[in-house]
């Protein structure tokens, strides 16, 4: 069966494309802490059911000493539907049990990005605008 050159590079342009990395810019709300600016990268996996996002700088509380780039890996994405649950999240490699993600739930859309989740025991919500 010959194939039509044009297709075939348009599907490689698809699947490179679904490959890359998407950065917003938006707000995080953690309880009644709101942080504006906050930068948000979703990074896919070689597999093409995964992600994992990180936020960049934040800190989860007015009176934080420190920011934190926070990862949170192995979310589900299919289609443009985010679930996660129960993921250890990270900084710098290293593991934050009493942060443990759960009920992670959020869509990536046309031109943004919203994700809520408990972290540890408060609420986390993020919604921002592709950068």
């Amino acid at each position: 069966m010959k194939r039509d050159p044009l297709l075939v590079l348009f599907l490689l342009c698809l699947s490179a494309k679904s490959l890359q990395a998407q950065t917003f810019v938006g707000t995080m709300t953690v309880g009644n802490y709101i942080k504006n600016d906050v930068t948000v990268k979703v990074q896919p996996s070689s597999s093409q059911d995964l992600v994992s996002i990180t936020l960049f700088g934040v800190k989860f509380a007015k009176l934080m000493p420190v920011k934190l780039d926070v990862k949170i890996d192995f979310v589900l994405k299919k289609d443009n539907l985010l679930t996660g649950d129960n993921i250890v999240p990270t900084n710098k490699g290293k593991q934050y049990e009493k942060y443990l993600v759960r009920h992670l739930e959020g869509v990536i859309e046309r031109d943004g990005l919203r994700f809520t989740c408990q972290m540890g025991r408060k609420q986390l919500d993020y919604k921002g605008m592709k950068k």
